[in-house]
């Protein structure tokens, strides 16, 4: 049989998360996932210049210097030179998933799902310091378009959507290091995720915010927040056609146990299969 597994985080100040954020940078922060297989990239923004222009009023101006490196500026006083990573939607080579730590005096991070086919594009604008526990992320979701494309009036812009409540998705790693996790898609601004700990009988599970956005037919985002317990912000554009998705997260991850850290990572290819609703974990013998 499963038993439940006792999970805890510690609090931290907001002077603290300003301390931590100080062992890091733009590189750094990213640990060994910059090896990972699974963190697929392109260059295909290298030297571009590009701006957006969102729904709320704010501008955001990249310059990609390489494949690596971008300095980036926005209309209310933040810049910045980060280290970066974009990776192709899987399914569609002209929609692109950039992520970025954001270097400040409280660590940020910038998720930005561009559409190069319609003009649109969403925009996760993050930072560690909520007010009630300065370790969890507060962030604006912010709706626009593209600077110098005219978004197809034809298409349809990204929006909030309730197609996938009341669905279920068990996602695998094909490189079989690591167990695997099932999402219940439970209501209009919730997920909840069960999971089982690789080698044991030790399972856990959670329902947190989540933000649930279509971006066309059978591509969606998947966006949830850690709420109460590690507080990071996890980001998943989903192909439900190929059952696949590319994933970034940002936060401080560790357990008491465990000890803190900042982290910053992307990867690509999960495996995804449609399961039932219910919250049965893993088929375990007893």
């Amino acid at each position: 049989m499963l038993y439940r597994k006792n999970r805890r985080w510690q609090f931290l100040t907001l002077d603290e998360v300003i301390q931590l954020g100080r062992k890091y940078d733009s590189v750094s922060v990213w640990g060994e996932t910059l090896s990972d297989p699974m963190m697929e990239s392109t260059d295909c923004l290298s030297g571009r210049e590009l701006t957006f222009r969102f729904d709320d009023g704010l501008v955001w101006r990249y310059r990609f210097e390489d494949g690596k490196y971008l300095r980036w500026e926005t209309n209310d006083g933040r810049s910045g030179r980060e280290f970066y990573n974009a990776s192709p939607a899987k399914g569609d080579d002209n929609i692109i998933f950039l992520h970025h730590y954001c270097t400040m005096e409280v660590p940020g991070c910038a998720d930005l799902i561009m559409d190069f086919d319609t003009g649109y594009a969403v925009l996760f604008d993050a930072s560690l310091g909520h007010p009630a526990a300065p370790r969890e992320i507060i962030r604006e979701v912010r709706f626009g378009t593209i600077g110098g494309i005219t978004p197809d009036p034809k298409a349809e812009k990204p929006h909030y959507t309730n197609d996938l409540v009341g669905k279920a998705i068990r996602w695998s790693h094909p490189e079989g290091k690591r167990r695997g996790i099932k999402y219940i898609f439970s209501s209009y601004c919730y997920l909840t995720y069960a999971m089982t700990f690789k080698d044991t009988d030790l399972c856990f599970m959670a329902t947190n915010p989540c933000d649930q956005i279509k971006i066309r037919d059978d591509l969606y985002i998947c966006s949830t927040i850690e709420e109460r317990q590690t507080g990071v912000e996890l980001v998943m554009l989903m192909n439900l056609s190929l059952m696949s998705d590319v994933q970034a997260i940002f936060g401080i991850g560790g357990t008491t146990e465990e000890g803190i850290n900042m982290i910053s990572s992307m990867h690509s290819g999960r495996v995804g299969t449609w399961e039932e609703m219910g919250t049965d974990l893993y088929h375990t013998e007893p």
